[in-house]
């Protein structure tokens, strides 16, 4: 790979440029998190251009952990470590030959972006001129399918730009574009991808998760801590919230035919999350859930759950199967911290045969002897708060 001795890295985007009028909110927001998420690692400017945003450091700025970090930041579709040049295709082209210095490969291509279409040269007379530089210079052959080498080339506002690698960023939209959402989050696999998809479509989070603690170990509230500074590493820190759930677990398991508890487990947790999404004034609730994955995941128990909320009840995993949620889990990096041994709460007290099937009418019948509002008000008190993500 050609180093690029350069302070500038150009940052693309994709979906935004769709956005019309509303595009320069999505800019800020994106610009925002770049900021938040490059912060101490020089960077000293941001500038709008054409379909992207240009970011400037310090000459001693550490790009390899700002390509890894841009690679987490949504809302960009790639990047590149790119060099300037006047906006001169003389210059240009003399700019890239002395930057190819000693490498030697047999195939090249050039690709060009014109952002500035007053410039006298099109995109193919671009990557004319370039190539028959490049040619002249090296000796190399021209492949168009399969190079060896690409020469990235941007035509923009003022000046041009050339990289040789475009990385690929997490595309989606930037975070606090599309409202606040409650997360359900548990100690599991499943929760943290659906976190991490609903962020990724603009979500700012805000994580409940429900434990058993006393009665279980502290484990859990472990992991998802860490879960969720993983979640939010580089973007604006986020409210968790830890809901102890083992009295009102005891209650249920006295008081109700086993088959149920789970699924009224599910409904309780819903009402309280529910609570706390009305005091955060989030939109909806975002939950892991698969399915048929379990016993409370199937068609009937879904509907069941959910008509305890009059917010919409947000699923992103509920067509995977199981090995693409794990695939999905290893590339984020929570899988390995979700897979450490710990004492859930859904699976304290657990019935040895939960219902795979429930109507509204029986589990209202099963609910008769709580008093929910006083119960999901004791729930939503005793939550301890923290805030999670980077400083």
């Amino acid at each position: 790979m050609i180093k690029i001795q350069s302070p500038h890295v150009l940052v693309h985007y994709s979906e935004i440029a769709l956005k019309g009028k509303n595009r320069t909110f999505f800019e800020n927001q994106l610009i925002h998190s770049l900021r938040k998420g490059l912060k101490g690692l020089g960077m000293d400017a941001v500038k709008r251009l054409y379909g992207r945003i240009l970011l400037h450091f310090q000459e001693d700025a550490p790009f390899e952990t700002i390509r890894e970090r841009l690679q987490w930041i949504y809302g960009i579709s790639n990047f590149s470590h790119a060099c300037q040049t006047a906006l001169d295709v003389a210059a240009l082209k003399a700019a890239v030959v002395s930057c190819l210095g000693d490498v030697e490969v047999e195939s090249f291509a050039v690709v060009t972006r014109r952002g500035n279409k007053s410039f006298p040269l099109d995109s193919v007379g671009v990557n004319r001129e370039v190539g028959q530089a490049i040619v002249d210079a090296k000796g190399w052959k021209v492949r168009l399918g399969d190079p060896e080498l690409r020469v990235f080339v941007y035509i923009l506002d003022q000046h041009a730009y050339f990289t040789f690698e475009r990385v690929p960023g997490p595309g989606g939209m930037p975070v606090g574009t599309a409202g606040k959402v409650i997360c359900l989050i548990s100690g599991g696999i499943d929760s943290p991808v659906a976190s991490y998809r609903m962020m990724r479509r603009g979500c700012q989070p805000v994580f409940v998760h429900f434990h058993s603690a006393p009665h279980t170990s502290i484990a859990s509230q472990e992991k998802v801590v860490e879960l969720t500074n993983l979640l939010v590493r580089y973007h604006p820190r986020a409210k968790l919230y830890l809901v102890p759930f083992a009295e009102l677990q005891r209650d249920i398991v006295a008081r109700t035919r086993a088959p149920f508890r789970v699924i009224l487990y599910r409904r309780f947790m819903m009402r309280a999350a529910e609570a706390i999404a009305k005091r955060e004034k989030a939109l909806a609730l975002v939950t892991g859930e698969s399915l048929g994955q379990v016993a409370s995941q199937t068609l009937e128990n879904l509907s069941t759950i959910e008509a305890v909320s009059s917010l919409p009840i947000l699923r992103p995993l509920l067509c995977q199967d199981k090995q693409e949620i794990i695939d999905e889990a290893q590339r984020l990096g929570t899988f390995d911290i979700s897979i450490e041994p710990d004492d859930d709460c859904c699976s304290y007290l657990m019935p040895p045969n939960p219902a795979t099937h429930s109507t509204e009418q029986e589990l209202r019948a099963a609910e008769e002897v709580f008093d929910i509002p006083a119960a999901i008000a004791a729930l939503a008190r005793a939550a301890e708060v923290r805030t999670v993500g980077p400083e």
